[in-house]
C-alpha cells in the first residue's frame, strides 16, 4: 500500500480499518491512483527537466548567435567604410595629381628658368669686370643682349612669380586635402569626444569632391554649433554616404546631360541638439522603397554599384550608437532630403554587465 494513504487511513481509523469486501476494493482502488499520480508527477518532473535543458540549452545559443550578430555587424560597418573609401581612392589620387602636376610643370618651368638665369648672371659678371678694369665691354654688352632676347627676359620676369604662385598653391591644396583624410579616416574612437560637425562635413566634402564635382554643385550653409559630444569618424561616415548617395541620385536623374545637379548642406542649432541637413535634386525615391530604405542590403541601384550597406550603417551610426535620429523626405523626380539629429549631450552608457538580468541555469546554482 502507498505509504501516504497508510499515513492517511491510520490518522481516520484509529482503531483499525473497518471490515468489509467493498471498503477493501475502494481501499485498493485508491491505493492504485495514488501510484498512478506517483508515475505521472514523475513523468511530469522528467519533462520539466527536458525541456528546462533544452531551455537552456536554445538560451545559450541565442547568446551566442547574439554576439555572432554584433560581430558580423560590426564587420559589416567596417566593411562598408572600407568599401567606400576604396570607391574614392581613384578619386582622391585624381585630385591629389591635379595639383601635384601643377608642382611639378612649375618646377620644371623654374629649372629652365634658373638655367637661363645662370647664363645672364655669368654674363652680368663679366660685363662688371670688364668695366671695373678699364677694358673693353662692347662684346660682352652684346652677349648679354642677345642673351636677354633669346631667352625673352620680359617673359621670365613675368612668369617666374607665377609659376613659384601655382606650386605654393598647389602644396597648399595636396596639404589641404592630406588633412581631410586624416581627419576623415582617423582610427575608431572607444569613447565620445567632443567634435566641430561643421569641420567634419567640409573635410568630407573634400574627401567625395571627386564624386561630386563633375555632376553637381553644393552650396554650404553652416551654423554656428557648438562641439557635440560623438564618435568623429563614424559621423564623417554618415556625412560621406549621404554625400555619394545624393551624387548618384544626381547623376541618374540627368544622365541624359539635361540639367546639373545642386547638393545643399545645412547644420543649424534646434534646442538641445543639432540638426544637419544633406539635399538634393536627384531623382528622389519611390513610394514603394521608402519604408525600405534604410533596411540592410536594400538597394535599387544595379548590381555591383551598391551593396545596400550604406543608409542602414548610417541609420545605426546615428540612432544606435549616439541615441540620435535621422529622417528623409522625397519628392520622386525633384529630390531628396536627410535630416540627422544628435543631442548635446551624451546619452548614458548601457547597463554594466554586473547588472544584467541571470540567466536560468545561473538562477538555478
Amino acid at each position: 500500500m502507498h505509504k501516504l494513504l497508510q499515513r492517511q487511513l491510520k490518522k481516520c481509523f484509529v482503531a483499525g480499518l473497518p471490515p468489509g469486501e467493498e471498503f477493501s476494493r475502494f481501499i485498493s482502488t485508491v491505493d492504485e491512483a495514488y501510484d498512478h499520480a506517483d508515475d505521472a508527477r514523475t513523468s511530469i518532473e522528467r519533462s520539466l527537466e527536458l525541456m528546462s535543458n533544452e531551455l537552456l540549452e536554445r538560451n545559450e545559443q541565442l547568446q551566442a548567435d547574439l554576439l555572432e550578430i554584433k560581430r558580423l555587424g560590426l564587420e559589416l560597418r567596417q566593411a562598408e567604410k572600407l568599401r567606400a573609401v576604396g570607391q574614392l581612392a581613384a578619386g582622391v589620387a585624381h585630385e591629389v595629381n591635379t595639383p601635384i602636376q601643377f608642382v611639378s610643370d612649375s618646377l620644371s618651368f623654374l629649372k629652365d628658368a634658373a638655367r637661363d638665369l645662370g647664363f645672364l648672371v655669368v654674363l652680368g659678371r663679366e660685363l662688371c669686370r670688364n668695366v671695373e678694369h678699364g677694358e673693353n665691354a662692347k662684346p660682352a654688352l652684346t652677349d648679354l643682349k642677345r642673351l636677354l632676347e633669346e631667352v625673352d627676359a620680359e617673359y621670365l620676369e613675368r612668369e617666374i612669380p607665377l609659376a613659384i604662385e601655382r606650386s605654393l598653391d598647389g602644396i597648399a591644396r595636396v596639404s589641404q586635402i592630406v588633412v581631410a583624410l586624416k581627419d576623415f579616416g582617423r582610427p575608431d574612437q572607444r569613447e565620445r569626444a567632443l567634435s566641430d560637425l561643421n569641420r567634419g562635413l567640409e573635410n568630407t566634402l573634400i574627401v567625395a569632391q571627386s564624386q561630386i564635382r563633375n555632376i553637381a554643385d553644393v552650396q554650404l550653409d553652416l551654423g554656428d554649433l557648438p562641439a557635440v559630444p560623438c564618435y568623429a569618424g563614424d559621423i564623417n561616415q554618415v556625412f560621406l554616404n549621404l554625400l555619394i548617395n545624393a551624387a548618384h541620385a544626381i547623376e541618374e536623374r540627368f544622365q541624359d546631360g539635361s540639367g546639373r545637379g545642386l547638393i545643399r548642406i545645412r547644420s543649424w542649432l534646434d534646442d538641445s541638439s543639432v540638426c544637419i541637413e544633406i539635399a538634393d535634386n536627384g531623382r528622389g525615391i519611390s513610394e514603394a522603397n521608402r519604408p525600405r530604405i534604410f533596411e540592410p542590403f536594400f538597394t535599387t541601384k544595379p548590381v555591383g554599384k551598391g551593396s545596400g550597406q550604406g543608409l542602414a550603417v548610417a541609420r545605426s551610426i546615428v540612432t544606435d550608437k549616439h541615441g540620435g535620429s535621422i529622417s528623409f523626405a522625397s519628392d520622386l523626380g525633384n529630390g531628396t532630403s536627410f535630416r540627422i539629429e544628435l543631442p548635446l549631450e551624451a546619452p548614458p552608457p548601457p547597463p554594466s554587465s554586473r547588472a544584467r538580468s541571470m540567466s536560468p541555469r545561473e538562477a538555478q546554482r
